[in-house]
């Protein structure tokens, strides 16, 4: 089932780099029934890894693609093979911890995954032109693999010519977007840095420095990012304090709730020290396919 939707006021990671409201416009598919390649023609070669039989949902908003998939090793391994068989000239697979899961855009549905594409399009595809947008919309598509589960590394076959990333390097791609002269693109940036890392501490300190952005639009993104570091967020309260005192109405809300998420967040010590463990053993993967 294919649903249309449209949201008032954009969000984070959509349309809030506009001005004033905004309309996106999305659609999202349940299940695995076959998509139109004719929607796929930007990227030759890769309906076999859209349309694989293990897909569980599926969303595009704005000209970009995602598509998330749920099975073993050997279906990811499959899938692999199809991925490096297109004809791009870069094929990137991340390695992070997992299994993962989403919500649908009304979030009255959640799915859980091990692997994920994306393919930036669309108004997307445009941003990554703009100073250090590349950071953060990559060019070719990209694949995901969740290792935990499902997933084993002493299973996992990674075809010749592939580029595997950890979280590290996601992070530093991120992180040179927060300089970006252009201020949709540093906007954008402290959302996917809080995203991909939610327990970096200095990850987080270098989104709190744009609390002092000369644009509004760049402080607001930056403060609800700053709410995703929840209990370890608490040194930067007075920062956070400080951003209050502006007539930007928006802003003065954003914080507000930052602050609040922060205050109230429990401390999550433990899931920040077994998610480390995770990235060791990624890390360690990794290293070993250099040799």
């Amino acid at each position: 089932m294919r649903v249309k939707f449209l949201s008032w006021g954009g969000c984070l990671l959509l349309l809030s780099c506009l001005t004033g409201p905004v309309w996106a416009l999305g659609m999202e598919d349940f299940g695995n029934k076959p998509l139109n390649a004719g929607n796929f023609q930007e990227w030759p070669g890769i309906m076999p890894v859209v349309n694989d039989t293990h897909r569980v949902y599926h969303y595009w908003v704005n000209g970009s693609e995602a598509c998330f998939y749920q099975g073993d090793t050997a279906a990811v391994n499959a899938a692999l093979k199809h991925f490096a068989a297109t004809p791009e000239k870069v094929h990137e697979v991340v390695l992070l911890p997992g299994p993962a899961e989403i919500n649908s855009f009304m979030k009255d549905k959640t799915f859980k995954f091990n692997w994920k594409l994306q393919m930036v399009g669309g108004i997307a595809k445009h941003m990554a032109s703009w100073d250090q947008g590349e950071q953060i919309w990559n060019e070719h598509p990209i694949l995901t693999i969740y290792i935990g589960g499902e997933i084993q590394f002493d299973q996992l076959q990674i075809p010749k010519g592939v580029v595997v990333l950890e979280q590290a390097d996601l992070e530093k791609r991120y992180a040179r977007a927060l300089s970006s002269t252009d201020r949709t693109v540093r906007g954008w940036s402290t959302g996917y840095l809080a995203t991909v890392n939610r327990y970096s501490e200095s990850n987080m300190n270098a989104i709190a420095k744009l609390l002092k952005d000369e644009q509004n639009w760049v402080r607001l993104n930056a403060a609800g990012a700053l709410a995703t570091y929840g209990w370890q967020a608490k040194p930067l309260l007075p920062a956070l304090r400080e951003a209050l005192q502006t007539e930007d109405e928006q802003l003065k809300t954003r914080v507000k709730q930052t602050i609040e998420r922060i205050e109230q967040a429990p401390d999550e010590s433990a899931a920040a020290k077994a998610r480390q463990a995770k990235l060791d053993q990624i890390h360690e993967y990794c290293a070993g396919l250099k040799k």
